[in-house]
């Protein structure tokens, strides 16, 4: 029993504290604001996720298979993300320096803060600084 317990005493459990944050989210839909125009990005295969301290976006097109992560930060209604990192396991992960590559993933900045409008169990609305909203389904 004492070595069960030593041992037990070692593990660090890493837990999460970003509530109905956490999980993996697809995008649905995003809302042009300045020109009203709707675009549906069910067939997208964009998805985000977030775990720890870590937001990923992640496109799973054949074509391009793309992997960014960011640090972020959720405080008062606003998500900021920052320093976003290009996964690429083959070779190197190497940071993003350039939004060009990024942009279509409904983040336009390399530091980036939006307004939560609504986060629940299964639904989440962003809306970006650059006049955008992200609809997001819960999965």
């Amino acid at each position: 029993m004492a070595c069960a317990a030593m041992m037990l005493a070692g593990c660090e459990v890493n837990t999460s504290d970003n509530g109905k944050l956490d999980g993996f989210w697809q995008m649905t839909r995003v809302d042009t604001l300045i020109t009203g125009g709707t675009t549906d990005m069910r067939d997208s295969l964009l998805f985000w996720s977030v775990q720890g301290p870590l937001l990923g976006v992640r496109d799973s097109h054949a074509d391009r298979h793309l992997a960014i992560f960011f640090n972020f930060k959720h405080e008062g209604g606003r998500l900021e993300l920052f320093n976003p990192i290009a996964d690429n396991r083959m070779i190197s992960d190497s940071v993003i320096t350039c939004t060009a590559t990024i942009s279509y993933t409904g983040v336009n900045s390399l530091r980036e803060t939006f307004d939560v409008k609504t986060l629940e169990n299964e639904k989440m609305v962003l809306e970006s600084e650059h006049h955008l909203r992200l609809h997001f389904r819960k999965y």
